[in-house]
């Protein structure tokens, strides 16, 4: 008599690194489409046919086209902050000016990365998750603050809390890059000088903390 088949029914459980190739493979095409196309333009159907699989194979790894998009970011935002986390430089002051322009920079580089992460509605079919609350990216930002934080503990700048400080650099990055990208007609000096100009005269002008010694210059 034959020992009985002790394999469970239904249908096999994909091993971890399958399910993780085949997820980075969706993720990769849509980067694709959606650089292309625009986000807006690709549905679960136009993913399928990039993938080289059916509509529903898809829904196996990820919810719904916002949960994809979220794994696009995550791959700028990587790339971004793995980048600036690498710089080096004299002072803590001299690393968060070149922080705050390489972060500039990679923006206005990828423009089209740009539009599809600020300028695209985080909505989530059904649900009230959103990106920051589904991800780590509030904590990469705080890279910024943990800069800013250095250099007024070198007395290289002035200001209030750290993280009040480094909200209003981001800020005015993000200004700056919205602008270039958004509004390329306008005849701007060279992003790079105007970016220099514009972060230099915002540390520099940050009023001096009553807790710490005035900075002590450029």
């Amino acid at each position: 008599m034959n020992p009985p088949d002790a394999r469970p029914r239904g249908r096999p459980r994909q091993a971890a690194t399958d399910e993780h190739d085949m997820r980075q493979r969706i993720v990769a095409a849509a980067r694709t489409l959606f650089l292309r196309d625009g986000v807006e333009a690709v549905s679960m159907r136009n993913l399928a046919g990039e993938v080289g699989c059916s509509p529903m194979w898809l829904y196996r790894y990820f919810d719904n086209k916002q949960e994809i998009l979220w794994q696009v970011w995550d791959l700028f935002f990587r790339e971004l902050f793995d980048r600036l986390e690498r710089i080096e430089a004299t002072s803590p002051r001299a690393r968060l000016e070149q922080a705050a322009l390489a972060y500039l920079d990679y923006w206005t580089a990828h423009p089209d990365r740009f539009l599809i992460v600020f300028l695209q509605k985080d909505l989530v079919p059904g649900g009230t998750r959103r990106y920051l609350e589904a991800s780590d990216i509030v904590g990469r930002f705080g890279l910024f603050m943990h800069l800013v934080a250095d250099a007024q503990a070198g007395a290289e700048l002035g200001g209030p809390d750290a993280a009040e400080v480094a909200q209003g650099l981001v800020c005015l990055l993000q200004g700056l890059a919205l602008n270039f990208i958004t509004i390329p007609e306008f005849p701007w000096h060279d992003p790079a000088s105007l970016g220099r100009l514009t972060v230099q005269s915002y540390l520099s002008g940050l009023p001096p903390s009553p807790d710490r010694p005035p900075p002590s210059g450029d």
